[in-house]
């Protein structure tokens, strides 16, 4: 087991056993994707601060027992993330009562509309798609509308419901793709999957929610690595143009032939400008917790 995970796994296990300080560290830890979970499905501060307080008391409920089943697989802050999503799962459904408005349909979108265009991308993949995505992604928020949200309200507590959600919309998705496309003509450039692999099951929702997390991961720390680059000084960021420019590593000559300059003094700046962007790199805290999720 990598040492990331054995770590975690011990905190939980010092967290069940009450030791001293360890549910505050795990608080620490978790307290930014609970808020962020919190926030998106409120959409307002105060609201998002009583549903904050709602899901730590869950987390602690039945001493931890939502804890007990962590097995490391994961990030601690990824499982806790997925916790607080079934946590929140009541509040999202009491949106849905009648008076609430159109609350119920503005917090669902917002908590999983990235998960169906996800989804969606997956089986309709394609730039010459767009339209049909579109078109696929309206047809499932009218279907989960339909009958007063019957669709929803059928999820009775039994499992998890960001799983019944995601197997929901993706059967939906599988409906539209047949009306859209029944069969698969001979000439059809850009065909379909054969019926076998458009029926393959979608990932786990826990999964799922480690993609979505490291992909925003990734981008940050690209992200990182751009604001260091541009730090450098006019001849370095020149020297990370030409080296690194065209997507492939260049030799040390040609970018001396390129600059200008001996080939001892690109070996120099070479050095100087990695140096400084691994030191910008591992001192992020952003790039620590990507690394941590890989």
């Amino acid at each position: 087991m990598p040492v990331k995970a054995a770590a975690d796994r011990a905190l939980v296990r010092d967290v069940l056993d009450a030791k001293p300080q360890a549910w505050d560290r795990l608080v620490q830890r978790s307290a930014d994707s609970i808020w962020t979970a919190c926030r998106l499905l409120t959409g307002d501060d105060a609201e998002a601060r009583t549903a904050f307080a709602e899901v730590i008391a869950g987390l602690r409920a039945d001493g931890f027992r939502r804890l007990r089943p962590y097995d490391g697989s994961s990030r601690i802050e990824t499982f806790v993330a997925l916790v607080t999503r079934e946590l929140l799962a009541e509040r999202l459904m009491r949106l849905f009562q009648p008076g609430c408005g159109d609350a119920g349909w503005t917090a669902f979108e917002r908590v999983f509309g990235p998960d169906i265009t996800r989804i969606i991308a997956r089986r309709l993949p394609g730039a010459e798609r767009e339209d049909l995505r579109r078109d696929a992604y309206q047809e499932i928020c009218l279907a989960v509308i339909a009958d007063d949200y019957r669709r929803l309200k059928a999820y009775r507590g039994t499992g998890s419901f960001t799983g019944f959600v995601l197997q929901m919309v993706d059967r939906l998705l599988i409906d539209f793709i047949r009306r859209a496309l029944p069969r698969r003509p001979a000439a059809d450039p850009t065909p379909l999957p054969e019926w076998d692999d458009i029926r393959s099951p979608e990932p786990s929702a826990e999964a799922a929610l480690v993609e979505r997390e490291d992909e925003r991961l990734l981008a940050l720390a690209v992200d990182v690595l751009r604001h260091a680059a541009e730090a450098l000084s006019e001849t370095e960021r020149l020297y990370l143009h030409i080296a690194l420019g065209s997507g492939e590593a260049i030799p040390a000559r040609e970018v001396a032939r390129l600059m200008r300059r001996p080939v001892e003094e690109v070996y120099k700046l070479k050095q100087r400008v990695m140096t400084r962007l691994r030191d910008s790199l591992e001192k992020n805290p952003t790039v620590k917790l990507w690394r941590a999720s890989v």
